[in-house]
């Protein structure tokens, strides 16, 4: 890539301008986007811009410069839109109305203004690189050509869902993006599928970590049993709900072995039959102890994105089983490390497999060295970020705030 230079010709290091609708590290989204410029600020400064903020100005976040322009997007604007976009995915609608203005102005409604003031911001950066965070941020990249439509442009694809990945109206984004980034297989997969140009498409994996201090000691509620951690993302007495129903299919259909169930409101340890009742899970030190000290792992919500629980169950060797439906199946298939299942009968089936020593051993090895090899490695991201950028990797790393 070719610097700029300032006026004065002192610029020394690449400037790269990153547009997040959301700068926060929470969701998968907004993690695997903070990390991404963590690691372009090994090479280069980089400027994170978002409409967040109660207050438009410019501070430090970490090895970040922060442009906040106080124009926030609403929820309600980003809902309408995602529904409208799984709405008529399932209708199958022609062409002729998914390309209609009248769609695309009801689409972008609430989420192209925001971005107004962008555009000034970079005229006054002027950066070498401009990249998105995220394939349904439109306004983020009309702001981008407003300061210069020949800025060359890095998409960070954020593609978690492939409906929206195939909708036509945000090919232009694709189109314009010199370089596209998808944190997995699948994801890289889905996004040349439906835009084509498979050498512009990398996939970057992401930097994880077992955290040795999880192996210290095991959680009191489940012990050092071998017990089945089961993660939720539902209440301990929704009982209607489809994941409630499978963890008890999972603690009736064991009923010898310890199962740890995550509830929103509350840890469920069950033994012989009997309840233990915790505190929820809500640090992610806990999750690690649990997934570290676990015989299986069976995550019945993994992220949309790239699942991060289920890599990090894999890197303390602990296998998964997981829905075949989710992004986590490529972590169970590609990865060898678990299985997947459609029903409630496979679901026992793939836990009563995995019980077995034999296959437990090999599949933890597998997942291990696949979590290794695609995951846990920062250097390794940091190098496959900054070649799809076309930048030059540092030797050193840069430490980011999660």
């Amino acid at each position: 890539m070719t610097v700029t230079p300032t006026a004065d010709g002192r610029r020394l290091r690449p400037v790269v301008a990153l547009l997040a609708a959301h700068w926060e590290s929470k969701t998968e989204e907004g993690w695997i986007t903070r990390q991404v410029a963590g690691a372009l600020a090994w090479v280069a400064d980089v400027h994170v811009i978002t409409p967040e903020g109660s207050t438009a100005g410019t501070s430090t976040d970490s090895v970040f410069t922060l442009h906040r322009m106080a124009t926030p997007i609403e929820p309600a604007a980003e809902l309408r839109r995602d529904l409208l976009i799984e709405g008529l995915s399932e209708t199958g609608a022609s062409g002729d109305v998914l390309g209609s203005p009248e769609l695309s102005s009801l689409l972008d409604q609430g989420l192209v203004g925001p971005w107004g003031d962008a555009s000034d911001i970079l005229s006054a950066l002027q950066p070498d690189l401009a990249v998105i965070a995220g394939h349904q941020d439109v306004g983020a990249l009309n702001a981008v050509d407003r300061h210069d439509p020949g800025l060359p442009v890095t998409l960070l694809a954020l593609g978690a869902d492939a409906e929206s990945i195939a909708f036509p109206h945000f090919a232009s984004v694709f189109a314009r993006a010199d370089t596209v980034l998808a944190v997995t297989e699948s994801e890289r997969m889905a996004i040349v599928e439906h835009h084509g140009r498979p050498d512009a498409v990398r996939r970057i994996g992401a930097p994880l970590s077992a955290n040795p201090s999880a192996l210290s000691e095991p959680n009191g509620w489940v012990g050092d049993t071998g017990y089945l951690l089961v993660l939720t993302g539902v209440d301990s007495e929704d009982e209607e709900h489809p994941e409630y129903e499978l963890s008890r299919v999972l603690r009736l259909s064991f009923p010898d072995r310890p199962v740890g169930i995550t509830h929103t409101d509350a840890f469920c340890a069950w033994h012989g039959g009997r309840l233990n009742e915790g505190w929820p899970i809500e640090r992610s030190s806990d999750l690690a102890r649990l997934m570290a000290w676990a015989r299986i792992t069976v995550d019945l919500r993994p992220g949309r994105l790239f699942a991060r629980r289920c890599v990090d169950s894999l890197l303390y060797g602990t296998p998964i089983v997981v829905p075949a439906d989710s992004r986590a199946r490529e972590h169970a298939q590609r990865g060898r490390g678990g299985l997947w299942f459609e029903n409630p009968a496979e679901l026992a089936w793939c836990v009563e497999s995995l019980l077995e020593p034999p296959t437990h051993d090999t599949i933890s090895a597998q997942g291990l060295s696949y979590a290794e090899e695609e995951y846990g490695s920062t250097d390794r991201f940091v190098e496959r970020v900054a070649e799809a950028c076309g930048l030059t990797p540092a030797t050193a790393p840069v430490a980011v705030t999660t």
